[in-house]
């Protein structure tokens, strides 16, 4: 049973990395910063459950919290998995990936190195911090919320009422996959398929995967062919050029700039979409996309309201607020501690 010393711990999987971070009975976090280390995915799923081991330890161990007061651990990881923490093969994985029990295996091996039973609760990583974002904006539990977050991807999440929108298969919230009606930023050109083989996605227009198929039709235009861009050479040339367009939006230059807004209308259609599905009290933004500095961040949100405004329904337009995430990448940590929290309360 949970006491007022209680603490749930909360476990990032990135691709490279995985983050620890914890909060308290009263759902506060223990810690402004979380612990690091490495995932070991590309080794297999084993070595990574090691490695929540050895980041739990290391979390522990910095913020002097006994093992008795470890009343769950909260996993999140990207990519496809269901409601339980299987997960689907996707593109680079380690073979061993295909219909691994994640939560089932790393629930044993916690356990196990714990000499106790704890009970471990898992989420997509989007869901997570989708989760997290509405506790910190609406801790009474009260609103719709969605979740946007444009980044290699564009994850998305719905919490209603303090609880997610996981699905029947823990699918539920892929937000980046609703279709919009938008045109290709250079004039002329098809819209290239998403990812996952549809041609209008929001994330075909609003991710890095998005900007890695718009760059070559962009710098071969004669306005932009001597841009710094096609100065970047080498290896995995478009994934280079890519990275390098917010820093540049950021400063003022005029392509990338324009990329952004265009982008940002995008979202601004996706907000529309979501408005008219579930209603919401708020959108949050969050993710790489705004992840510029100030002056590009408000003038990426100023482009998404000002788009969502002028489509959605007029209640909507007025009432829905769109918002920038509050807590940056310590979301999805805390909103997998979060999912352990409910998993104890019964609220899961």
């Amino acid at each position: 049973m949970p006491t007022p010393s209680s603490v749930y711990l909360g476990v990032d999987i990135g691709g490279t990395k995985l983050a620890v971070n914890a909060i308290d009975e009263s759902r506060k976090p223990c810690c402004p910063n979380w612990v690091e280390v490495p995932a070991n995915s590309h080794l297999g799923p084993d070595q990574t459950v090691a490695q929540i081991v050895v980041g739990l330890r290391a979390y522990l161990d910095r913020e002097k919290i006994a093992l008795s007061q470890v009343a769950s651990v909260g996993l999140d990881s990207p990519g496809p998995a269901d409601i339980n923490g299987r997960i689907e093969m996707s593109a680079n994985m380690h073979p061993a990936w295909e219909g691994y029990q994640l939560r089932e295996n790393a629930q044993k091996a916690i356990s196990q190195a714990f000499g106790q039973s704890i009970p471990t609760s898992y989420e997509n990583d989007c869901n997570a911090a989708a989760l997290w974002e509405s506790f910190a904006g609406c801790p009474e539990c009260t609103e719709v919320m969605a979740l946007l977050a444009p980044g290699t991807g564009l994850g998305g999440g719905i919490v209603i009422n303090g609880k997610l929108l996981r699905g029947s298969r823990g699918m539920g919230g892929e937000l980046g996959h609703v279709e919009i009606v938008h045109p290709w930023f250079v004039p002329g050109q098809e819209v290239p398929r998403c990812g996952c083989g549809q041609q209008y996605c929001t994330e075909a227009y609003a991710s890095m995967a998005a900007l890695m198929r718009l760059l070559p039709g962009a710098l071969a235009m004669d306005k932009w062919k001597d841009h710094s861009l096609n100065q970047i050479q080498g290896e995995d040339v478009w994934r280079k050029r890519a990275y390098q367009v917010r820093g540049l939006a950021a400063k003022g230059d005029e392509l990338c700039q324009s990329i952004f807004d265009w982008q940002s209308q995008a979202i601004g259609k996706l907000c529309r979409q979501v408005a008219c599905t579930i209603d919401p009290t708020r959108i949050v933004i969050g993710g790489g996309f705004i992840e510029g500095g100030e002056a590009l961040t408000t003038r990426i949100m100023g482009i998404i309201r000002e788009t969502f405004k002028t489509l959605a329904f007029k209640k909507h337009a007025n009432e829905v607020r769109i918002e920038v995430a509050r807590s940056g990448d310590q979301a999805g940590c805390l909103g997998a501690a979060l999912s352990g929290w409910q998993l104890v309360h019964g609220q899961k």
